[in-house]
C-alpha cells in the first residue's frame, strides 16, 4: 500500500484502526500525493494527523482543496496553518468548501 511512504508503522496501524481497509484501498495514489505535497508546500506540520483523522480530504480533487485552503487563508490570515493546527476541526471546513467548489464545477 502506498501510504507506507507517508506514515510510519505506528501511524499506519492507527489509520487501519480508524478506517475500513476497503476504503483505504480505494484511495487514488496520484491525488493523495498531490494533496500531500500541497499541504507540505503550505507548511502544514501536522499532515500525519490530517491523514489519520481527515482521510476524506485526500479523496477530493487537489484543485478544489487548494481553492478551499486559499479561502481559509484569506479568512484566518497569514498564520492560518497554526490556527488550523490548534483547531483541527477547521479541516472539516476545508473539506466542506472543497466539496462545494467541486459540486459547482460539476453542475
Amino acid at each position: 500500500m502506498f501510504l507506507e511512504k507517508y506514515l510510519n508503522p505506528t501511524y499506519l496501524d492507527l489509520l487501519y484502526d480508524n478506517y475500513d481497509e476497503d476504503y483505504i484501498n480505494l484511495l487514488d495514489e496520484d491525488n493523495f500525493n498531490k494533496i500531500y505535497l500541497l499541504l507540505k508546500k503550505d507548511n502544514f506540520y501536522f499532515i500525519e494527523d490530517i491523514i489519520l483523522d481527515y482521510l476524506e480530504l485526500f479523496e477530493i480533487d487537489a484543485k478544489y482543496v487548494q481553492l478551499s485552503i486559499d479561502n481559509i487563508k484569506t479568512l484566518l490570515g497569514q498564520d492560518y496553518v497554526r490556527k488550523i493546527g490548534q483547531k483541527m476541526t477547521l479541516i472539516d471546513k476545508i473539506i466542506e468548501l472543497a466539496i462545494e467548489y467541486s459540486e459547482k464545477d460539476n453542475v
